[in-house]
């Protein structure tokens, strides 16, 4: 298990529900990747919301 980076923020779990067939596609990308699955979740989020700030402007 990766070791967590002393810099890092703490973590909040959070509980959610996705469509089976999304999830499954994450979870593909994620071994392809090297990569956690919450990994490619916190990127797709940033993304989001960076997408959604430039909006704003």
């Amino acid at each position: 298990m990766k070791r967590q980076d002393k810099a890092e923020k703490p973590r909040k779990t959070f509980g959610l529900s996705l469509n089976r067939e999304l999830m499954l596609e994450i979870q593909h990308l994620a071994l392809d990747q090297d990569r956690y699955v919450n990994e490619i979740l916190e990127e797709a989020a940033r993304d989001l919301l960076k997408k959604y700030a430039e909006k704003r402007k």
